[in-house]
C-alpha cells in the first residue's frame, strides 16, 4: 500500500496502518512505525517480539497492555483463519520476520534484514521483499566485520588523547556497542538517556554486558571515553572537541573514511547489500515476490533481476515509488 502497509493472509498488517484486527511490527525503526498510534486505536492486538515491544515503550509508544502480543520467534498465534509466526531476522536487537500461514497458502515479509544472519523462509507461495539497497551500484566496499575493525582502529588510536563520539540510528548504535564489547574495547562507554535505555534492554537480546557505561554529559565527555549518540544531535555536537565517527550504510568510497579533520564515515550497516538480497530470495526460491516499493531505492531493478536472472515472478508493490536514496536508518 502506498502509506508502507504489507498486508498478510486476512488479518495481518506489518509496519503501517490498515484497518486489520493485528498489527506487526517488525522493529523499531521510524518508517516502520508509521501510523502505529492509530493502529493501536484501531487493531485488536499489536504484534511484535518481546524486545521490540521495550523498545517502543522507551521510545514512548502507548500501546496497552491489553494489546500488547509479545511474540516469541518461532512461537505461532492463530487469529481465525491466519497463524502467524515472527522469526529471527538480523536487523537490529528484537527484529522479526513476519510469517503468515492460511488455508490458501503461505506469505511472509522480511521487514529490514542483512546477510549472514538471517534464515531465508523458503518454500513460500508470497514472499514481500524489504529492498532498501535495491541496486548494485550501492554496494559497500568491504564487510561489517571490515568496518567494525576500522571503528576500533580510530578508537584505540585516538581514546588517549581524545572524547570519541559515535553517531548512529537506534538499533544500530546499540548493537555497535555490544560488537565493540566483545571485542575486548574497554573504555567507558557514555549516551543519552534513551539510548542508554536501548543499550540496556538490547545487551539482554545479545547475552552481552555492557560494562563500564553512564549518561552523558559534557564534563564527562573527556579522553577515555566513548560517547554514543542518535543522529539527530550530531550537528550540534560535532563542535565539541574530541574525534567524530558516523556510522553510515551510505559510505561506499571505503570501510572508513575521513571527511575533514577528526571527523570519519565508516561503513556499518543493518541492512543487506543488493548481492545479499539476491542471495536470500535464491535460497528462500519462493512462487512470488513483492518488492516492497514504498521503503528504499530502485525496487524495480530488483525486481527485473528476480524476474531475468533467477526466473522467480517478481513485481513492486506500491508502483510510483520514484527511486531516491534509501533511507541510512539502521
Amino acid at each position: 500500500m502506498p502509506n508502507g502497509a504489507i498486508t498478510l493472509g486476512k488479518s495481518v498488517v506489518a509496519d503501517s496502518y490498515d484497518s486489520r484486527p493485528l498489527r506487526a511490527v517488525t522493529h523499531a525503526h521510524e518508517d516502520h512505525t508509521r501510523y502505529l498510534a492509530r493502529s493501536v486505536s484501531y487493531s485488536l492486538f499489536i504484534v511484535a517480539t518481546p524486545i521490540t515491544h521495550e523498545f517502543l515503550k522507551v521510545l514512548g509508544f502507548n500501546v496497552q497492555s491489553s494489546k500488547v502480543l509479545a511474540l516469541d520467534y518461532d512461537k505461532p498465534f492463530q487469529f481465525e483463519d491466519d497463524v502467524i509466526l515472527l522469526k529471527p531476522s538480523r536487523h537490529i536487537a528484537g527484529s522479526a520476520q513476519v510469517l503468515v500461514e492460511t488455508k490458501e497458502g503461505s506469505a511472509a515479509y522480511t521487514g529490514d534484514f542483512k546477510m549472514p544472519g538471517t534464515a531465508p523462509i523458503e518454500g513460500l507461495d508470497v514472499l514481500v521483499l524489504d529492498a532498501t539497497y535495491g541496486s548494485p551500484h550501492l554496494s559497500r566496499k568491504g564487510t561489517e566485520w571490515d568496518a567494525l575493525a576500522a571503528l576500533i582502529e580510530i578508537i584505540e588510536r585516538n581514546s588517549k588523547d581524545k572524547a570519541i563520539w559515535v553517531y548512529g540510528f537506534n538499533g544500530k548504535l546499540q548493537e555497535v556497542m555490544v560488537e565493540l564489547r566483545i571485542r575486548g574495547v574497554k573504555e567507558r562507554f557514555l549516551a543519552d538517556a534513551t539510548t542508554l535505555k536501548l543499550a540496556q534492554i538490547a545487551s539482554k537480546f545479545y547475552g552481552v554486558e555492557l560494562g563500564d557505561v553512564g549518561i552523558y554529559t559534557r564534563e564527562e565527555a573527556t579522553p577515555g571515553t566513548v560517547i554514543f549518540v542518535h543522529r539527530a544531535k550530531g550537528v550540534s555536537l560535532k563542535r565539541m572537541p574530541g574525534v567524530h565517527i558516523v556510522l553510515t550504510g551510505l559510505e561506499r568510497r571505503g570501510v572508513s573514511v575521513q571527511v575533514r579533520e577528526n571527523v570519519y564515515n565508516v561503513a556499518f550497516s543493518d541492512h543487506a547489500s543488493f548481492w545479499e538480497i539476491v542471495e536470500y530470495v535464491r535460497d528462500a526460491r519462493p512462487k512470488e515476490v513483492i518488492v516492497d516499493g514504498s521503503r528504499g531505492f530502485d525496487p524495480s531493478f530488483t525486481a527485473k533481476y528476480l524476474n531475468k536472472v533467477l526466473g522467480i515472478p517478481a513485481r513492486v508493490e506500491p508502483l510510483g515509488v520514484r527511486p531516491g536514496s534509501p533511507s541510512d536508518e539502521g
